[in-house]
C-alpha cells in the first residue's frame, strides 16, 4: 500500500474540521473571512490608540512553522511603552510590522519554557541589539531563563564580537532577567503592576499566566494550561482575559485520520492533559467577570469560523468574545 500524498492528507484534513465544525454549529457553517489585519491596518489603528493597546502577533498553537497563525506572541503598548509576551518563532518580523520601533520594548515575559513560546527570546535579543539598540530589555519568566540567557548569548558571542567591531556597538548585555517561581507580584514601573499566576501544563512547571495593570485597562494572559480556579481569580474583573482555546472534537478526529498535512504529531493524551476545551475558556471568562474575552494560540489553528470559536465559548460566558487573528490591535 503506498502512502498517502500530502494533498490526500489535506483532503482528510478538510474533512475532518468540516464534520466536527458543523457537529459543534449544528450545521456546515460557511468559511466566512474575517477582515483581514494587515501591517497597514494594525499601524493606523496603533497611531489612533487612546489608551493601552493590545497586540496580536501570533494566535496559533504549537511549533508549527509556515501556516497562517504565527506561533504565540503578543505585545502591550501604553505610554509608548512596549511589553512583549512570548517569542513564538515570527515575533521579531511581526512586532515589525506592527511599526511599534524596537527600541520601546522594556520588558519581555514569558509564560513557559515550550518552542512555540520562547523559541525567538535568544533572536530577538540579538536582533534588536543589531539595530543599534545597545540598552536591553528586562525578562521575566520561569526557570531556568537566567542561564538560558547566558547559555545564548555564549552561543552567539562571536558575532556579537563582529558585529560590535564592525559596527562599533558596546557587546551585547542582557542582565537585567528574573525568575518567576511562584504565584505573585512579578514587577512594578511607571505604567503598570505584573502578577503572575502559576497555572498547569504538564510536564512543564512552573508554567504561568500573567497579569497586566494599567491605569485604563487590565489585560490577563493564560499561557498554555488546562482551565484552572487559579487563572479566574487572576483574571477577576479584568478588562480583558487572553486565553488559549482548543477544540478537542476536531483535533480528536484529525489524530484519528492522521490527518495533519504539517506532519505534526497529534498526541491528543497531551491536549486534553495540557490545554483548554473552548467550552471551559467561557466558564472561566464568566467566573472571572472580565468585560472581553480574546481567544488566541488556537488549536486546530485552521479550519475553524470564528462563528464557530465564538459559539462554543457564549455557551457559558456573556461577554464579548473576539477571535484572535494575527496582527489584530484590541
Amino acid at each position: 500500500m503506498t502512502k498517502p500524498s500530502p494533498v490526500s492528507r489535506r483532503k482528510f484534513l478538510s474533512a475532518a474540521l468540516a464534520g466536527s465544525a458543523a457537529t459543534l454549529a449544528g450545521a456546515a457553517a460557511p468559511q466566512s473571512s474575517p477582515a483581514e489585519w494587515t501591517p497597514e491596518r494594525t499601524q493606523a489603528a496603533l497611531r489612533s490608540a487612546t489608551g493601552t493597546s493590545l497586540v496580536l502577533l501570533g494566535t496559533g498553537a504549537g511549533p508549527v512553522e509556515g501556516r497562517p497563525r504565527h506561533m504565540t506572541s503578543h505585545v502591550l503598548v501604553s505610554n509608548g511603552a512596549a511589553y512583549v509576551v512570548d517569542c513564538g518563532l515570527g515575533v521579531t518580523a511581526q512586532l515589525a510590522r506592527t511599526g511599534i520601533p524596537f527600541s520601546a520594548v522594556r520588558s519581555i515575559f514569558i509564560t513557559h519554557h515550550h518552542p512555540d513560546h520562547n523559541v525567538e527570546y535568544g533572536p530577538f535579543l540579538l536582533l534588536r541589539w543589531a539595530k543599534g539598540i545597545t540598552h536591553a530589555p528586562s525578562a521575566y519568566g520561569p526557570p531556568p531563563l537566567i542561564q538560558m540567557t547566558r547559555d545564548y548569548l555564549r552561543s552567539v558571542d562571536a558575532t556579537i564580537r563582529f558585529w560590535s567591531e564592525d559596527f562599533e556597538y558596546p557587546p551585547l548585555k542582557v542582565d537585567d532577567v528574573h525568575e518567576v517561581t511562584g504565584s505573585g507580584p512579578v514587577m512594578k514601573d511607571e505604567n503598570l503592576r505584573v502578577t503572575s499566576a502559576l497555572v498547569q501544563h504538564p510536564p512543564v512547571r512552573p508554567a504561568f499566566g500573567y497579569r497586566f495593570d494599567f491605569a485604563d485597562r487590565s489585560i490577563a494572559f493564560s499561557g498554555d494550561t488546562v482551565p484552572v480556579e487559579a487563572m479566574a481569580r487572576l483574571a477577576r474583573g479584568a478588562d480583558v482575559l487572553v486565553h488559549e482555546a482548543i477544540d478537542m472534537a476536531v483535533m480528536d478526529r484529525m489524530e484519528r485520520l492522521n490527518a495533519d498535512p504539517t506532519q505534526y504529531k497529534i498526541n491528543m493524551h497531551h491536549m486534553r492533559a495540557d490545554h483548554s476545551p473552548i467550552e471551559d475558556v467561557g466558564r472561566i471568562a464568566q467566573q472571572a467577570g472580565v468585560k472581553t474575552l480574546v481567544l488566541s494560540h488556537l488549536a486546530p489553528s485552521i479550519g475553524i469560523p470564528d462563528e464557530t470559536w465564538r459559539a462554543a465559548a457564549a455557551k457559558h460566558f456573556t461577554g464579548d468574545i473576539i477571535v484572535g487573528h494575527d496582527l489584530m490591535v484590541i
